[in-house]
């Protein structure tokens, strides 16, 4: 939510095994209320396709699809990550435009990771171990510049501080700052807040300074570990659905 209008909108995330070592996480967000009305129904989805390295350890992006659907207007940005030829290829699409392509070398030995595979690798620890006062410095997929994502998890004494002015407190254990130097909800750079517990389950958050609203505010509604139906299909370049997520 945001201001005085809540809900704004609502999401989904679903974490599924694909097999040989491959695993998808499908993202969906959509409008709801007047704020879809106004939006004209818009949708944000993202579909990354991940493998990993490390003896199964560590999460590396394979293919990362980001949708933007409002009305009839569309896009599609599709990033494939080729690391036998040290490539990465992306491709940008919109409705009424030629798409266009871009090839970005990947040097030798280096990591990429892109913002789902960033989340779920510091759930996991691959960084190191997540406490009060650590730092993460992580390269993202660089375009005209090297581009960086920041994670810096608060102190005791802020989380302490910061828990206090919560009305909600329960499961509110480390507070983490995530910075994306990248295009991120229609902002030249991503900043978001996220309060997880001691299981790095994510409870609450926030998204800085969206175009038209500000702050976003979100909470958890619910999570399980039993396969559930995705909410949403993937558009196609009409904004209608076409395909679900990978079977």
């Amino acid at each position: 939510g945001f201001w005085l209008i809540d809900p704004v909108g609502g999401g989904a995330a679903d974490f599924r095994n694909l097999g040989g070592g491959k695993y998808m996480v499908y993202h969906v967000g959509k409008a709801e209320g007047m704020v879809a009305w106004l939006t004209s129904y818009r949708r944000e989805i993202y579909r990354s396709t991940m493998g990993t390295i490390n003896n199964g350890k560590r999460l590396i992006p394979l293919r990362f699809e980001e949708y933007s659907v409002s009305g009839e207007r569309y896009r599609k940005k599709t990033t494939v990550y080729d690391y036998q030829a040290h490539k990465v290829r992306i491709e940008l699409e919109k409705v009424g435009e030629p798409k266009s392509r871009e090839e970005i070398e990947i040097p030798l030995g280096a990591l990429y990771d892109d913002p789902v595979t960033v989340f779920y690798n510091l759930r996991f620890g691959v960084y190191g171990k997540v406490e009060p006062g650590m730092e993460f410095i992580l390269r993202t997929l660089p375009s005209k510049r090297p581009e960086i994502i920041r994670i810096k998890v608060a102190s005791r004494e802020e989380t302490e501080s910061r828990r206090a002015a919560e009305k909600i407190k329960t499961g509110k254990d480390l507070l983490i700052q995530i910075l994306i130097d990248r295009e991120m909800w229609g902002r030249k750079k991503g900043e978001l807040e996220l309060w997880f517990n001691r299981d790095m389950i994510p409870i609450s958050g926030v998204v800085k300074d969206i175009p038209f609203f500000g702050n976003v505010r979100g909470r958890l509604a619910g999570h399980g570990y039993s396969p559930i139906p995705l909410p949403e299909e993937v558009p196609n370049a009409v904004g209608k659905k076409s395909g679900g997520p990978a079977k």
